[in-house]
């Protein structure tokens, strides 16, 4: 048997997620992180919040914005 063909040619699976991980940044932003990427104060993030724009995750004790949320909103689609 050849030993070339029983190694796989590519990197094991934690690598690829962890190296893919870096790469992708955050799966969430903070009150304040969303207030920077989208460059507005954190009280215009609350009231987005408030006015069900932006929709943080539930069942944590602080606010977490999905990053797909805020990067809709830094493009200008609609959520």
């Amino acid at each position: 048997m050849n030993p070339e063909l029983t190694s796989p040619p590519f990197p094991p699976s934690a690598e690829i997620i962890s190296s893919t991980a870096a790469k992708a940044g955050p799966l969430t932003y903070s009150v304040a992180e969303a207030a920077h990427v989208l460059g507005v104060s954190q009280p215009t993030i609350y009231r987005l919040i408030a006015r069900r724009i932006l929709r943080p995750l539930p069942c944590l004790r602080h606010k977490r914005l999905p990053r797909k949320q805020v990067q809709r909103l830094a493009n200008g689609d609609t959520l």
